[in-house]
């Protein structure tokens, strides 16, 4: 009779080198290079510092839980050596982090783009991973880390390896710092919006800003300028590199940076990239305001619009009412242009989509093509808004005529988040729903207003760049709360619907607001928000922000 024989199992090595885990065989683990390696000549790749923990044997029974795989025709285009963990953070990010990315718009850039260079740019890849694993990380603890816990999260496993991504990718550009070759620029471009995105997804809005800045200054250099027809960017965005090669950087990069810089500019824009301001107000941009016959070429013909009131805005906001006096004439005259185009290109819209979209789905969840209309109408009535009141002098409240334009922005942009079903991207590079329920909130008269607002942003919890729902909400609520406050110590009448009461000590305000037919209630107790303002203080640009500087959220008294 024959004895059987039973099959050892050994434990796998966690802390083998890079080369050998890729290829999957028993490293010496000799410091800094293994014999393994050496021995045969093959370039060890040395050794990870952090290591994920291992993903788990059988699935348990009713676990649904998606198993991501890179597809194989991804796996063969990397040309360099690929760890477990990396595939696990590439497979998250192609699976998930994307549809995260692209889940206002559609976008050629993550969508084509990243996986092509992610295949020949070692830099890039590494920085893909990195955001992949602070993406599962997030994921893993259910929130994004408010400022100031960068620190504290650090402990987390996948925060520790996504760190030592980045610095691969970081050193592996640094390498190619004197390089001739043309595609530098554009490997650089392309890692400072992962690194981006990175921080932001890891609270570290210091660091996001030091690469949107950086991403930024490159482009200055480039001389950018939009083609008269078809509204692309022109040749000239291609420069002489440091050998006299053409230099090419896709426009999705470009136009991608530019959608950052829109969403900082409520916190300040020092030197912003700005080629649009004169294509809008320079020629006759009603040329352009045509029928449209795609999705597409509305939205193109939108991109300088919408730019031009961008850097519109951020001079509004750094402006004092004096400068805003002295140079009246000249941004009175951007201001009727801005608006006079607004409306010209919201009726040329609505005229396209009547025609396009004719039926509404019964569950009341629209096509990803008509969400992106209704995004498109509400960001054209949220410029009209902004384009109006950016000439008001800061020192006195917006007219009570505006609360009901306040309030129809809120009740649009309600309405658009109505059609995502629930599902909100979690972070984005795109702005959709943000930047009007910010500017219907932040000086709006009617506090009732304001509530509903802030409540619809509190429901949305997307990361729209550097607009953060979380963070922008708890602000605005900040910034209302310090005007209660002076309200009610200065013995003013009180405003409609909102009621005070002290009891030992502490005023509590009472709002009454109303949503369609429902009546709600929001009590704020008149409090300075000292956890609010210790992570204002941990952002360094934090004290200079527009919001923060006219309620004076960081000065000692509330």
């Amino acid at each position: 009779m024959l004895t059987q024989r039973k099959k050892t199992f050994s434990k796998r090595s966690r802390t083998g080198c890079r080369t050998c885990r890729a290829r999957r065989v028993k490293c010496d683990e000799t410091p800094v290079a293994c014999l393994k390696c050496t021995g045969s000549g093959r370039t060890c790749d040395g050794y990870d510092r952090h290591r994920l923990a291992p993903a788990g044997g059988r699935r348990k029974t009713g676990d649904t839980t998606p198993i991501f795989t890179i597809p194989a025709n991804l796996a063969r285009k990397l040309q360099w050596n690929v760890t477990s963990d990396e595939r696990r953070c590439l497979s998250f990010f192609q699976h998930r982090s994307v549809q995260h990315l692209v889940g206002l718009y559609d976008s050629f850039l993550w969508q084509q783009v990243i996986f092509r260079l992610c295949c020949k740019e070692p830099a890039v890849y590494h920085a893909v991973v990195a955001l992949g694993a602070v993406n599962q990380a997030n994921e893993l603890t259910g929130c994004i880390p408010r400022p100031g816990q960068s620190t504290t999260h650090l402990q987390n496993t996948w925060y520790r390896f996504a760190l030592e991504q980045s610095g691969r990718s970081v050193a592996l550009l640094n390498k190619r710092r004197m390089s001739q070759d043309p595609q530098l620029q554009e490997t650089i471009l392309v890692c400072c919006l992962l690194f981006i995105i990175c921080e932001l997804l890891h609270g570290n809005r210091n660091r996001a800003d030091f690469h949107l800045k950086g991403g930024l200054r490159i482009l200055q250099m480039m001389k950018l300028r939009r083609q008269s027809s078809g509204l692309q960017l022109c040749p000239a965005a291609i420069v002489d590199g440091p050998s006299g090669a053409p230099v090419a950087v896709e426009d999705c990069v470009v136009e991608t940076f530019l959608k950052f810089q829109e969403s900082s500019v409520y916190f300040g824009t020092d030197d912003p990239l700005d080629f649009d301001s004169q294509f809008v107000f320079n020629q006759p941009y009603d040329n352009y305001l045509l029928p449209f016959h795609s999705l597409e070429h509305a939205k193109q013909v939108l991109k300088p619009l919408t730019q031009a009131n961008c850097i519109f805005t951020a001079v509004y906001l750094k402006a004092s009412d004096s400068d805003l006096q002295k140079y009246y004439a000249s941004l009175q005259h951007q201001q009727v242009l801005l608006l006079s185009y607004f409306h010209k290109f919201l009726w040329q819209f609505e005229r396209f989509c009547a025609q396009e979209y004719t039926s509404t789905p019964t569950d009341g969840v629209l096509r990803k093509e008509e969400r992106e209309a209704e995004l498109i109408k509400l960001a054209c009535r949220q410029g009209i808004m902004a384009a109006k009141v950016a000439l008001y002098n800061k020192s006195d409240p917006w007219p009570a005529s505006l609360c009901l334009e306040c309030e129809s922005l809120i009740a649009a942009s309600e309405a658009a988040m109505s059609k995502f079903g629930g599902q909100y991207p979690a972070v984005t590079a795109e702005t959709g729903i943000m930047p009007a329920l910010v500017l219907s909130i932040f000086r709006c008269p009617d506090y009732g207003i304001r509530c509903r607002g802030i409540e619809a942003i509190r429901s949305w919890q997307s990361e729209e760049g550097f607009l953060s729902a979380v963070l922008s909400a708890d602000i605005m609520e900040e910034g209302m709360k310090k005007e209660l406050r002076w309200l009610y110590d200065s013995g003013a009448p009180w405003p409609r619907g909102v009621t005070f009461v002290a009891h030992g000590g502490r005023v509590t305000a009472r709002v009454l607001y109303w949503v369609g037919a429902f009546e709600k209630q929001q009590c704020l107790v008149l409090e300075r928000n000292e956890s609010l303002i210790a992570e204002l203080a941990a952002i360094e640009t934090a004290k200079d922000w527009s919001c923060v500087k006219a309620w004076g959220l960081m000065d000692e008294q509330f």
